[in-house]
């Protein structure tokens, strides 16, 4: 406060000397504090800008800097951010000019000066250059920084680009009247000029720098103001992110073998945060000659540096050799009592991400976190992200499952645990075929308990807890009534994608919880979704098969949905089991659509095989068509066929024939419905898989598994014990009561 203060005297009296008495200043001739230093930063500006061009102020000579890379583009750019505030509008240019000497600017070249005319503080060897973490805004940062513009050495201007990220979040909630935008612009000429020449630290430290202010940027949901750092930024990082980062990689490849281990990481985590692999003149990638220096140095990587090199990779571009000598390393240590809980995060889901399957090392990281006395240092992130890379890989470690589990289990509260956090837990325990009833209980009790109407769930978080729920075989009705109301009283469903939607109205069905206010809801948003060419034909095949098995009737959702399945040029994207759960569900639910079964069938009659379709499917097809009173006999001559080549049981036989016989088209035969028409969630990364199996008719026991039996067992609440015949004989007990 007090060098601002002696800055505003200092500003007030040399322009009373530069006007030369026309005009008296005072305090209260400049409106504040900004409009001081703003004057002074302008008028200095202008010096700097005071050439034809930049081209020919700056860039000559500096073929090999950055500045050089995006000369072009700033050549053109118009300097519209200076904005004069009432001394700069009452002032000439030779008034200016006069002024920027009297206060010791001079004419500057690229911010470079001459002679004496050097920058305020440049000739008092004893002036410090403020560190960033004194200042609280981009504009307490700039002005200092600006008004030492020629004495800022590599290191200042690395700090500098690295606090922006941070400055820019506290920017935000500032209200300030004019942006310093063009003296910001100086201080990245000024760093654009020489970063060529910077060493590993600060070549690094700016790089990442740089990759942080795009990361800001993107994350940031307002928009730019005219005139704002925001929009500078967004120009010539994001607008030349190619050019910009494409020089720094080159750079930085000239200098890797000086690279230390922490450096390596960094370098590789800057282009991991933009996703950006930049191809060198020969051919090869920045992150092939990482890779390249990094193996022989793994020995002198710590444990945060090894997983924050291996995460690098998995975002951004694969390297095999490397995770195999990271993982070898790893699992060759003593212990791992050193690898911080964020660390051994990192590193299972990086291999799980990359898809790069290692089990000797997830059983190693797992039986070390078995080991442990508690989890309290794990946040709940680290848990979350841990069980999703063995699920994701693939390797079954059930005692890591259990542990995470006894962990949040008794736990006071779960207020830590973001909903996303909450959805990919239980979404892994039901993939890892982990049934932990409590940990399942809690967690249903703590998002009841909430008093926020879920408000804090995106809607993939959502469907993504019901489908965990109910295929764990998990009853919490609260869950799902909370669930409901909260998708209900929103006004609006827009940020429900198709799959979303799908799974929500499936999960509701299969858990048998009668719910009509919501069917309404979203058959309503669907039908006025506007856009149905969004929706999958998985998508199509869940909703209508839930609705129908539900026996939800929305006459106006099927009427819909028929009629886009009709104009599709195509029914090459539908699976067998996607267009059996059509039609099966059209005839349960009683809705006429001749044109859509014509659709199906004339599908169907077309293909060269039916090598796809399953005995259930085939089934499920010929009594949709028989209950829907549509006769397709070359539809029924195809399939009936298929089922004799594969030699179908004769009970199997005899009842297909029955239903596509002409004279039985009226004889009502009930359908079964089988559950397992299973549909799954994304888990934030992956794509859903298809749905298992679907509604069928009286089947061949027999030909299930003893799994398959035993899930039909668990799905109507009888015992799964005892041999295949007894399997057999309960079910076929069900079905005759």
């Amino acid at each position: 406060m007090m060098m601002l203060q002696r800055q505003r005297i200092s500003v007030i009296k040399r322009c009373q000397h530069a006007i030369g008495g026309n005009r008296v200043l005072s305090s209260s001739t400049i409106c504040n504090d900004n409009d001081i230093i703003t004057t002074a930063a302008a008028i200095r500006t202008l010096s700097l800008y005071s050439t034809s061009t930049l081209q020919q102020n700056y860039y000559i000579g500096h073929t090999s800097s950055l500045q050089y890379v995006i000369s072009r583009r700033i050549h053109k750019r118009q300097y519209h951010y200076h904005k004069p505030n009432n001394i700069i509008n009452n002032c000439n240019a030779n008034q200016l000019r006069q002024f920027s000497s009297t206060i010791g600017y001079g004419t500057h070249h690229g911010g470079r000066g001459r002679g004496n005319d050097r920058g305020r503080h440049s000739t008092n060897n004893n002036y410090r250059i403020p560190m960033m973490k004194e200042f609280n805004t981009l504009d307490d940062a700039i002005v200092p920084y600006y008004d030492n513009l020629e004495i800022l050495t590599p290191r200042n201007l690395s700090a500098f680009w690295s606090a922006v990220p941070r400055l820019l979040r506290y920017q935000q909630h500032q209200e300030r009247g004019v942006k310093l935008v063009p003296q910001l612009e100086a201080i990245f000429l000024k760093t654009a000029d020489q970063i060529h020449s910077y060493g590993p630290r600060y070549l690094v430290a700016t790089t990442l720098g740089f990759a942080k202010i795009i990361q800001a940027l993107q994350r940031n949901k307002r928009r730019y103001g005219s005139g704002s750092y925001e929009e500078y930024l967004h120009s010539i990082l994001i607008g030349q992110r190619d050019a910009v980062f494409s020089f720094l990689a080159r750079t930085a490849v000239n200098k890797l073998h000086l690279f230390k281990p922490r450096l390596l990481k960094d370098v590789a985590y800057a282009y991991a945060l933009l996703e950006y692999v930049p191809i060198l003149h020969d051919g090869s990638t920045l992150f092939d000659h990482i890779a390249e220096k990094s193996i022989p140095k793994l020995e002198k990587f710590n444990p945060q540096e090894l997983a924050n090199i291996i995460w690098s990779y998995a975002k951004a571009v694969s390297h095999p050799k490397l995770y195999e000598k990271v993982g070898d390393h790893i699992i060759t240590r003593q212990q791992l009592n050193d690898f911080a809980p964020q660390a051994l995060s990192n590193i299972v889901w990086a291999y799980a991400k990359a898809g790069v399957s290692y089990p000797d090392l997830f059983t190693r990281i797992g039986d070390h976190i078995v080991m442990l006395d508690q989890l309290n240092d794990f946040k709940p992130q680290e848990l979350a992200n841990i069980i999703w890379a063995y699920v994701k890989a693939n390797v079954p470690h059930p005692n890591v499952f259990n542990k995470v589990a006894d962990h949040i289990v008794l736990l006071d509260n779960l207020d830590d645990y973001n909903a996303q956090s909450l959805a990919n837990i239980v979404w892994a325990f039901e993939r890892a075929n982990v049934h932990h009833h409590e940990l399942y209980g809690r967690v249903g009790d703590h998002i009841v308990a909430l008093d926020d109407h879920l408000n804090k769930f995106q809607p993939q978080n959502l469907s993504n807890i019901l489908i965990a729920y109910v295929k764990a075989g998990i009853s919490h009705p609260d869950l799902f009534n909370k669930v409901a109301d909260h998708i209900i009283i929103r006004q609006q469903l827009n940020d429900f994608n198709s799959q979303a939607l799908a799974n929500t109205i499936w999960s509701y069905t299969k858990a048998e919880v009668s719910h009509p206010c919501l069917f309404n809801k979203l058959a309503n948003h669907i039908v006025s979704f506007g856009n149905i060419n969004d929706f999958t034909p998985q998508d199509l095949s869940t909703i209508v098969y839930a609705y129908a098995k539900a026996e939800v009737s929305h006459p106006e959702l099927f009427d819909n949905v028929g009629d886009h399945i009709v104009t599709l040029e195509h029914m090459n994207d539908f699976s067998p089991q996607n267009l059996a759960n059509i039609v099966y569900a059209y005839a349960k639910a009683e809705v006429p659509h001749l044109d859509l079964f014509d659709k199906v069938a004339d599908h169907i009659v077309s293909l060269d095989n039916l090598n796809g379709y399953n005995e259930q499917e085939i089934s499920n097809t010929v009594w949709a068509y028989h209950r829907a009173g549509v006769i397709r006999q070359d539809l029924n001559d195809k399939l009936i066929g298929v089922a004799m080549d594969r030699k179908f049981s004769t009970k199997r036989l005899e009842t297909l024939n029955h239903w596509a016989s002409e004279e039985y088209k009226n004889i009502e035969v009930a359908a079964q419905d089988d559950d397992n028409n299973d549909v799954d969630s994304k888990d934030g990364e992956e794509d859903a898989a298809d749905d298992d199996a679907d509604a069928s008719i009286p089947e061949d026991l027999s030909l299930l598994t003893v799994v398959q039996l035993k899930d039909r067992l668990r799905d109507i609440g009888l015992r799964v014990s005892g041999r295949k015949q007894d399997l057999i004989d309960r079910l076929n007990d069900h079905f005759q009561k």
